[in-house]
């Protein structure tokens, strides 16, 4: 196993640079749909809460480059688009579809871009 982490340098690192900022919409867009949609307070406040961080447990041991138990392509990249999926139609679900359909194209089209252009390995 590397130790080693992906290098921020020209196109391929802005390429992880902007992945990153997909991620933190990810949990937004799911804080936000959760709080939306939880029906009163008490579940808004659990969904808010809740999906994120689901959302980043997942992220964390499956599919960031330095998960100890990183799952291989292309499990990372259907798993990936899962998490933008579920972010983008809870959005939708929410009444803020401009939001939903932005974070899903987004996030999936980045998804994409780090494949072709910032590999990882």
């Amino acid at each position: 196993m590397s130790t080693s982490s992906p290098t921020l340098r020209g196109f391929p690192g802005l390429v992880l640079a902007v992945r990153f900022c997909t991620e933190l919409a990810l949990l937004a867009g799911l804080a936000v749909a959760g709080a939306r949609l939880g029906g009163n307070v008490l579940l808004d406040v659990l969904a808010a809460v809740l999906w994120p961080a689901l959302a980043a447990v997942i992220w964390t041991f499956v599919i960031a480059p330095r998960a100890k138990r990183r799952a291989p392509e292309p499990t990372r990249f259907i798993l990936e688009v899962a998490l933008f999926g579920v972010a983008a139609l809870g959005l939708i679900a929410a009444g803020l579809p401009a939001a939903g359909i932005a974070l899903g194209a987004a996030g999936i089209a980045v998804a994409v871009a780090v494949r072709v252009w910032a590999k990882e390995g």
